[in-house]
C-alpha cells in the first residue's frame, strides 16, 4: 500500500464496526485458502453474534451451503471455468432477446471464444 492508503485504513481501523469487519474478513479469508475444514465451524462460532448485519446474513448464507463451502476448503478443485461460461451465455442471451434462434446464439458462443473451432 501507498502511505494515502496506509493513512486511510489507520483511520478506518480507529472505527470500530470497521475494524471488527476487517478481522472477520481476514480471518474468513485465512479459513478459505487453509486446508482444515474444521477452522469454518470455529469461524462460524466466533462470529455469530456479531452486530453487524450484513456479516449476520454472510454467516447464514454460508450455513445454508455449508457443504460446499467445506469442499471449497478441502479440495483444490475449481468450477470457476464452467460458471464463467454459463456467465457469458447468459450475458449473450440476453442481449440477443428477441432478435434471433438458438442457431445465432451457438455461433456468437462459438466465435467468441478463440479455442472453439467452427466445423
Amino acid at each position: 500500500m501507498n502511505e494515502k492508503d496506509k493513512d486511510l485504513m489507520s483511520i478506518l481501523m480507529g472505527l470500530k464496526w470497521f475494524e471488527s469487519l476487517y478481522r472477520a474478513a481476514e480471518s474468513f479469508y485465512k479459513t478459505i485458502m487453509g486446508n482444515k475444514a474444521e477452522l469454518l465451524d470455529q469461524w462460524i462460532e466466533k462470529h455469530k453474534n456479531t452486530t453487524l448485519s450484513k456479516l449476520r446474513t454472510f454467516i447464514i448464507g454460508i450455513k445454508l451451503d455449508i457443504k460446499a463451502v467445506r469442499n471449497t476448503i478441502i479440495y483444490p478443485i475449481s468450477n470457476g471455468i464452467v460458471e464463467g461460461f454459463v456467465n457469458k451465455l447468459k450475458a449473450i442471451k440476453r442481449i440477443m432477446y428477441g432478435r434471433a434462434g438458438l442457431e445465432l446464439l451457438k455461433r456468437k458462443m462459438i466465435l467468441t471464444n478463440k479455442s472453439f473451432q467452427l466445423k
